[in-house]
């Protein structure tokens, strides 16, 4: 026995185990990867969800959302012929123009709006919130996967806060979805690269083909949702795999021509991948064109986007996207590029460095390249790229890999960048001293600028010169400058997640109010008393849109009668049972006589402050009862 425990077999509770060696733990340490995940997911998942008790009805939505009704009244490929049921000529124009897009997000419409009560409209805006959590962890995992998990935690904390992206998700557009179906397929190329080793016959005989196959299905996604968009991976690649030869020695670049096509197992995947997006694109992209021919071209290639950007230079796009790091990622941009040229290494951080950069470039030169494109899509396509490099910096500052001195250069130049972003007067400003046009209170904004831009100078170079040789102080000095760019950035996010739509608020009312008294007694007309939207000098809300929305998912099927004015009502045949009445606009007027004729009550008061707005009226349930029942008991 005693041989046996000098042998380190046994030990009774803490010893050496049977080996001899140390006792196994009962559960394994957590990677730095699975403690920051679960913080990834709650930010992907939390300010997207609170923001969806406020989604908004902003166009092009509404129109998205009658594409995905049409999808289950049965025109599931081609959702023009809906076009005829929309009698205004600019409503008709409007929806064609959605109905000749991709026709993913409103298959995925049809599908919540089915399984959902009632038809719910907040269904059109679940394929966009889930799409917009799915970008946050994609983002995670690019980070991830070249920088490591505290730049792909922080980019996807500024990913998930970003003003823009939130809209997105609160919008029924299928931007999101774009972009998480593109991400998805840039993600799956980082894999290959990173799985893939020696020739192609290699590589597809391991276990890198489902990355390859997963990437041509998230591309042909990306095409089903936004024509075009999708294929921007592409330039992206092909640069990249540019560069990753540019380092080749000379000899290896002789015996592999044309990039090495036949050895590259990165250029054969992806050209795998690209032919099967497009051939799950095709069937569709063939049929509309087979029937619609050049308009279905001109359609794709001018999608409708009114929430276009209002200032188009590069530099104020950038800075209205990420005011708060912008710097930090032109920072970010300047150091990957700086130990490319300079060091030897092949590592994965820089490697991945150069792609966020190259995706950058591409992204930024996109909206020049395609000028009737989806500007909002390009712009969350351009944000991805500075979010990461914004996030590296970060990292680099921190770990001290970056020196603090270059805070003297960054806090001035992000104190600039936010003020400009939040200053209307300033931008109008200098934009008149451009144009030769100042006034003098012009003038003084001008010089209060500057002098704010020479303060901040001042101040930051004064912490430099105290904290220059005392670690301790550069310790402070950097975290207080990185704590006010996060809280900065996420304030921003924040104020957008409380953002309600009061337009949207009022109509879910309206809505609350038709289907409680629909249950109670089915609708059998409809009447919409607004103005006449065949001239377009006709100013203010309109019948369509939003409420005819709302008013096909909460009365499908139920007919509809468009009335430019209340006389219309009285001189119309008698509805044959239950009638909503619905007025548009503050200037149509029901008055108590004209109720009393048409046997209508109130059921909706419309918008607070706003009389005459979205009033709705319905026929009175005695009326309807006495109407119904025999005349031998009407008499008794």
């Amino acid at each position: 026995m005693e041989t046996f425990l000098s042998s380190g077999r046994m030990d009774g509770w803490g010893g050496p185990g049977l080996a001899g060696g140390p006792g196994r733990p009962l559960l394994r340490p957590a990677p730095r990867s699975g403690m920051f995940f679960p913080l990834v997911v709650l930010a992907a998942v939390l300010p997207g969800l609170y923001a969806l008790n406020w989604w908004n009805l902003t166009p092009p939505g509404p129109w998205w959302g009658l594409r995905g009704l049409a999808v289950l009244d049965g025109w599931v490929v081609d959702q023009l012929p809906a076009v005829e049921t929309l009698r205004p000529a600019m409503e008709a124009r409007a929806f064609r123009a959605v109905a000749f897009q991709p026709p993913l997000y409103a298959w995925l419409e049809a599908i919540g709006l089915a399984l959902g009560s009632d038809h719910a409209p907040v269904a059109t805006v679940l394929p966009s919130y889930i799409a917009g959590g799915l970008i946050v962890l994609l983002i995670y995992w690019q980070g991830q996967l070249w920088r490591g998990s505290g730049v792909g935690l922080v980019a996807a904390v500024l990913t998930a806060f970003n003003p823009h992206l939130l809209i997105q998700m609160k919008e029924a557009s299928p931007a999101t979805l774009t972009l998480a179906a593109t991400l998805t397929a840039m993600y799956c190329y980082g894999r290959h690269f990173r799985v893939g080793a020696g020739t192609a016959r290699h590589y597809l005989r391991g276990g890198g083909a489902a990355w390859v196959a997963l990437g041509g299905v998230a591309l042909g996604m990306s095409l089903l949702s936004m024509g075009g968009i999708g294929l921007l991976c592409v330039p992206v690649i092909v640069l990249h795999q540019a560069y990753l030869r540019s380092e080749m020695a000379p000899v290896e670049r002789q015996e592999r021509p044309w990039y090495g096509w036949w050895n590259n197992p990165s250029l054969l995947a992806g050209s795998i991948a690209l032919a099967i997006g497009l051939l799950i694109a095709a069937p569709w992209y063939g049929a509309m064109l087979a029937r619609h021919g050049g308009e279905f071209v001109g359609a794709l290639l001018n999608p409708p986007d009114p929430l276009g950007w209002e200032r188009p230079t590069l530099l104020a796009r950038l800075n209205d996207l990420a005011p708060a790091t912008l710097p930090l990622a032109l920072f970010g941009v300047a150091r990957t590029v700086k130990v490319a040229l300079v060091s030897d290494r092949d590592d994965r951080a820089t490697i991945g460095g150069i792609f966020w950069v190259i995706w950058l470039g591409v992204a930024a030169l996109a909206p020049a390249s395609w000028v009737g494109g989806p500007q909002t899509t390009m712009g969350l396509f351009l944000l991805l790229p500075l979010n990461l490099l914004a996030a590296q910096a970060i990292s680099d500052l921190a770990t001290r890999r970056a020196a603090v001195r270059w805070l003297g250069w960054l806090a001035p130049a992000t104190a600039v960048s936010v003020v400009w972003w939040l200053s209307g007067d300033l931008r109008g400003a200098v934009i008149g001293l451009t144009h030769g046009h100042v006034g003098p209170r012009s003038a003084l904004g001008l010089h209060l600028a500057v002098d704010l831009l020479i303060a901040v100078v001042w101040l930051a170079r004064g912490l430099d010169r105290w904290a220059r040789r005392r670690d301790v102080r550069q310790r402070r000095v950097l975290a207080s400058f990185l704590l006010i760019v996060l809280v900065t950035s996420l304030a921003d996010g924040l104020r957008e997640v409380t953002f309600r739509h009061l337009e949207t608020r009022e109509l879910m009312n309206l809505r609350s109010a038709v289907l409680l008294r629909h249950r109670a007694r089915p609708f059998r007309s409809v009447a919409v008393v607004g103005p006449d939207l065949d001239h377009p000098r006709v100013e203010g809300p309109t019948p369509g849109g939003r409420l005819r929305f709302i008013l096909r998912s909460t009365l499908p099927g139920v007919a509809e009668a468009e009335l430019t004015g209340t006389d219309q009502l009285l001189a119309a045949p008698k509805p044959d049972g239950p009638q909503l009445v619905v007025l548009v606009g503050p200037e149509h007027r029901l008055s108590y006589s004209v109720q009393s004729q048409l046997g209508l009550e109130a059921i909706h008061p419309g918008q607070a402050g706003r009389p005459g707005l979205l009033d709705a009226f319905a026929t009175e349930l005695d009326a309807i009862r006495h109407a119904a029942s025999p005349p031998s008991t009407r008499t008794k």
